[in-house]
């Protein structure tokens, strides 16, 4: 069956770059029995990228569809609506220029933002006007920067003092795993190692020469990871 894409009235969207999109859509069969759900391809997006809200088993007696930002069916929060019967699709007040609606119910978001993220909503009408809905729920994630070591004290006395480094990430830190590792090898709480904020800041107790480093901050989140610069001590 081919598939038809509505090109939305406030503007045109690119098309180049839409490889996985097209395979996904021509990979889709209509189903009149079964549940209709929804799957983010892919579910953890990284911030810019695409995402196709992908619909299984889109009734084929449908007088219109609509898609919603957040769990609501309200006016201004609809996106656009396809009617299957005259192949024509209207834009609503939630609609940004960077959706593209499909004849198979699916819905492609094109550059990413974090305020994107979170619950979509698909209303079903059919040919009785009784309506139906699913939901699909996605995450966005930063292309994280390359993270810098920072240290409280540039000039440990061995043996006597502390020494706390602090992995700096330049983007929210709430939503980054961080690891730590001394000569490539990697570094977990001990006697003398003590990790804090939620693994950002190593702390070093008693500083001897062994711990010169160098020291490397890994982060990492899921669509993506980096490294810092090796860092050392300079232990008198």
């Amino acid at each position: 069956m081919e598939l038809a894409s509505a090109h939305l009235h406030k503007g045109q969207v690119p098309w180049g770059g839409l490889l996985l999109t097209a395979s996904l859509l021509a990979s889709w069969s209509p189903a009149t029995t079964a549940e209709v759900t929804i799957e983010a391809v892919p579910p953890q997006v990284a911030e810019d990228n695409n995402v196709l809200l992908l619909v299984h088993n889109l009734p084929l007696a449908l007088g219109a569809f609509a898609w919603y930002k957040g769990n609501t069916t309200a006016i201004d929060k609809e996106i656009a609506r396809f009617v299957p019967n005259s192949n024509m699709n209207f834009t609503g007040q939630a609609y940004s220029g960077r959706e593209i609606i499909y004849s198979n119910g699916s819905l492609l978001f094109q550059m990413i933002t974090m305020k994107d993220m979170g619950v979509y909503t698909l209303d079903m009408t059919d040919e009785n006007y009784r309506r139906t809905q699913a939901t699909v729920r996605f995450h966005v994630h930063p292309i994280l920067l390359k993270p810098n070591i920072t240290s409280n004290n540039s000039n440990p006395v061995e043996g006597d003092d502390s020494v706390s480094l602090t992995c700096d990430s330049y983007t929210d830190p709430d939503n980054i795993n961080y690891l730590w590792s001394r000569n490539g090898e990697s570094l977990s709480e001990g006697d003398r190692l003590k990790l804090s904020e939620g693994n950002r800041t190593l702390t070093l107790l008693n500083v001897t020469r062994n711990d010169t480093g160098p020291y490397v901050c890994e982060t990492r989140n899921p669509v993506s990871v980096n490294r810092s610069d090796p860092f050392s001590l300079n232990i008198i």
